[in-house]
């Protein structure tokens, strides 16, 4: 099989995907964008996340092997790479070449972080009133409103916008492309599994009805 990958559909994607932390908020899908004249199932498919940390590529793509798997594709993780080049891209894109000869891949799946925005909400000083019922005994009570003032305080959170997309092996075209967000996430494991929900939902949706 052909396995001649174009370098400037592939440097477009090559960018450092970070480690997330979980996901408290799931997956909000942003975009989704398809090579136009339909899609069909792959037969197989190289899964690979932009990542410098052994430990969060591991992480993230088993987790996107196993829902493609349980959506009845192949799919094959790209797995332990020891030093990977990933300041280099003609190195590795040639790793990648290799690597599709040896599963006999036809599809890459790939995901990165593109990137993280941190937005800080300042939540001035307010009053917050409680009800307070006191008993005068068995007949009588009485209520009132107590008043605590609550201080300024500041709510930070942290947005991550990653890139998921799917190449042709023998062309190295971009087939397939969906950008998503995910908000505080609270464990890599959990954030993980949340977004290879999202993502393989989405992909089988656009492959054509009559090729499934």
């Amino acid at each position: 099989m052909k396995s001649v990958i174009r370098t400037a559909n592939w440097l477009a994607f090559i960018v450092a995907f970070a480690a997330l932390a979980g996901c408290s908020a799931g997956p909000e899908v942003k975009s989704i964008k398809q090579a136009p004249g339909g899609m069909q199932p792959p037969e197989h498919i190289l899964v690979l996340a932009i990542n410098s940390k052994e430990a969060n590529r591991a992480v993230m793509e088993s987790a996107l092997v196993a829902r493609l798997q349980a959506s009845n594709l192949k799919a094959t993780s790209y797995g332990a790479a020891q030093q990977m080049p990933w300041e280099d891209p003609q190195q590795l894109r040639e790793r990648i070449k290799q690597r599709l000869q040896s599963e006999n891949a036809d599809r890459v799946l790939t995901v990165s972080l593109v990137r993280k925005n941190r937005q800080v909400e300042h939540i001035p000083q307010h009053a917050v009133f409680n009800p307070v019922t006191v008993s005068y005994g068995p007949l009588a009570s009485a209520t009132y409103m107590e008043t605590m003032l609550v201080p300024d305080t500041y709510k930070e959170t942290t947005e991550y916008i990653l890139r998921t997309t799917l190449f042709d092996a023998d062309s190295g075209d971009s087939l397939w492309q969906m950008f998503s967000s995910t908000i505080d996430p609270k464990s890599l494991e959990e954030a993980a599994k949340q977004y290879a929900k999202v993502v393989v939902r989405q992909l089988n949706k656009s492959f054509d009805e009559d090729t499934r």
